[in-house]
């Protein structure tokens, strides 16, 4: 199996995913988005919907290792050629969040590759104010998510998805004054895992509690404070 995340993920991250089976797939930075999440993974690529959807920007100058992606996964690879940048809302084409058969996003900033896709096998679209959708959820199941946006929660909720809002902040990503939950996670099987420690957030019992509830244990990657990557996604189960 295999987990993709940013490069800039701490050796000890990355000796803690391969303890738990995952060869790491380290994505390079993408030189049209800020620094802080150019090498995000909910920044640069989406997948679901039987596909991969990557901009041609990012694929021409790192085709080799999104071709092995595809490869790894079985999903189809579909480029986008939308207008993408450094300034919000032009980087987070991108950033949407499935649960089961529910896309979460923000329907005016996300691709409308991803749109179409989405309508056309008919799956539900639970739109939100956030932009930075995935950046801001953890998947813990098909019908259960974690976040600190409240108008996500609340759609969430109106969607009969199963919703624990936590504490904001408490996350670090430099420069800015914290990071978001969904980018301190991924889920695979029967694990969600983070990256730095669950102990150092004031909701860190619920949390292992809410994915106890849904047959989740939580995992925590390494000590320290929580870190945002840019979520860690999870191929060849």
């Amino acid at each position: 199996m295999f987990a993709i995340t940013d490069q800039r993920i701490s050796t000890e991250a990355v000796s803690a995913l391969e303890r738990f089976g995952f060869e790491p797939i380290l994505l390079p930075p993408a030189e049209y988005l800020s620094e802080a999440v150019a090498s995000h993974t909910d920044m640069l690529i989406f997948m679901g919907f039987g596909r991969l959807f990557c901009h041609r920007r990012y694929y021409k100058g790192n085709s080799a290792l999104v071709d092995r992606i595809v490869a790894l996964s079985g999903l189809e690879l579909t480029l986008s050629d939308e207008t993408t940048g450094e300034k919000y809302p032009l980087d987070v084409l991108f950033n949407a969040c499935l649960v089961g058969n529910r896309l979460i996003c923000n329907e005016k900033t996300v691709s409308r590759l991803i749109l179409d896709a989405a309508r056309g096998l008919g799956c539900e679209i639970i739109n939100v104010p956030q932009g930075y959708t995935k950046c801001s959820v953890t998947v813990v199941s098909d019908n259960a998510t974690i976040t600190a946006d409240k108008a996500i929660a609340a759609a969430c909720e109106g969607a009969g998805i199963d919703i624990l809002t936590v504490s904001e902040g408490h996350i670090s990503l430099p420069p800015y004054n914290f990071g978001f939950i969904g980018g301190v996670s991924g889920v695979c099987r029967d694990k969600v895992f983070f990256c730095g420690s669950l102990d150092s957030h004031p909701d860190c019992e619920r949390i292992k509690e809410f994915c106890k509830k849904h047959h989740k244990t939580a995992n925590s990657l390494t000590n320290g404070e929580l870190q945002d990557v840019g979520s860690l996604f999870f191929i060849g189960e």
